[in-house]
């Protein structure tokens, strides 16, 4: 009686077990965007720390459609004053993993677990390449989001004037809390939910406003 009831609690912990490397089976770290922009009174930087999660769901437990690595990001947009009531926003949108950037060549579930654990070789900041970039964006009024409009990394003169460039794009590990309230301070129409556009649909497929493409999502993902 005592063997089967051991036996029952063994398969128990194989089955809790097996569910865990199949649900929870996964890596979180802190990485730190910060931007750089050359402005005619100096340069200035801004920054905002966010939370990056692997989810590793290879493996002969899990159905094919549902197999595979993916990645969330959550936390707030960095968020930049360039003059008196311009902002600069590098979005969620387009961050990528601060593990791909640091060791592109390796596996990324190591990537991850080195990042995860902390290791001292981790702790370095890598400039983004441009095509690395997130997305920019500016508004033509803040308390319009409908006005929202893209930044030319490029041309940053072109959105702000005179000037103004893009001077560099960096990311890095940190043991920082996640970045909280920036983004709401100035953007003060936010929802809750990170679904809207900042416009609504036209019903138009052939000529979407740029407005319509950007989602609220996109400044803060995550709990607000």
């Amino acid at each position: 009686m005592k063997n089967i009831a051991l036996l029952a609690l063994l398969l128990f912990l194989a089955a809790i077990g097996l569910f865990l490397a199949v649900v929870w089976n996964g890596y979180e770290w802190h990485q730190k965007l910060t931007v750089t922009v050359d402005t005619p009174n100096g340069p200035l930087s801004a920054s905002s720390v966010q939370q990056m999660r692997l989810s590793d769901k290879r493996g002969p437990w899990n159905p094919p459609e549902g197999s595979g690595v993916s990645f969330t990001l959550s936390g707030e947009a960095v968020v930049m004053e360039l003059s008196q009531g311009r902002y600069l926003f590098a979005l969620l949108s387009g961050t990528p993993s601060l593990g791909e950037q640091l060791y592109p060549k390796m596996d990324v579930i190591d990537a991850a677990k080195l990042l995860e654990r902390g290791e001292a070789e981790a702790y370095r900041s890598v400039t983004l390449s441009r095509r690395d970039h997130p997305l920019l964006v500016t508004f033509g009024d803040i308390n319009d989001p409908a006005s929202v409009e893209r930044v030319d990394p490029a041309n940053l003169e072109a959105s702000f004037g005179p000037g103004y460039r893009l001077q560099s794009m960096t990311l890095a590990l940190t043991e920082e809390p996640v970045t909280k309230g920036k983004v709401k301070k100035v953007l003060l129409w936010l929802g809750p939910y990170p679904e809207p556009t900042l416009s609504p649909a036209t019903g138009d497929i052939s000529n979407i406003p740029f407005s319509s493409k950007v989602a609220q999502g996109d400044f803060i993902r995550g709990k607000r």
